[in-house]
């Protein structure tokens, strides 16, 4: 038997409020990566909840960052609260930064105004989508020299 069988209703929600609580805090991060956080299941425990969401968060840091490899599930938890904002924040940063998307690929970010509700779309990549568009030119090797089939230069 696990430990939630001997809880009461009550304890329960206030178990469930104060993971909504953290689901919050790392919904306003994932939504600049287009993804919400997955809600609490119902029975865990809300330090356990806490340190998927910061593994989640971690994991959209690009991969030579720093805090990208730090083992979270090994810390205590004093170091862990510690860290935690610092992830946060640097996986924040990251959303707006193209060398977190991968090369050749595009990332579609929606905003959405709170004001009036528009919808504001942004693509983040490495590379211009423009760039596939033009036609592949050709090198040109000189200006001032003709060239027959062979390459070679006539004189």
């Amino acid at each position: 038997m696990s430990i939630v069988d001997h809880m009461t209703r009550d304890q329960l929600l206030q178990m469930q409020a104060s993971a909504r609580v953290y689901q919050a805090r790392a919904d306003s991060v994932f939504q600049e990566w287009g993804f919400r956080a997955p809600a609490p299941t119902i029975g865990q425990d809300p330090q356990d909840y806490r340190r998927d969401l910061a593994v989640m968060a971690k994991k959209q840091l690009p991969h030579g960052h720093e805090l990208r490899k730090m083992k979270l599930w090994r810390l205590p938890r004093d170091v862990f609260e510690t860290f935690e904002p610092q992830i946060y924040n640097a996986c924040h940063e990251a959303a707006s930064r193209p060398d977190s998307v991968p090369p050749g690929e595009m990332r579609e970010i929606v905003k959405v105004n709170p004001q009036n509700g528009h919808k504001e779309i942004h693509f983040l990549g490495r590379e211009s989508f423009v760039r596939d568009m033009g036609r592949p030119g050709r090198r040109v090797v000189s200006f001032m020299h003709r060239y027959n089939t062979s390459g070679v230069a006539f004189r």
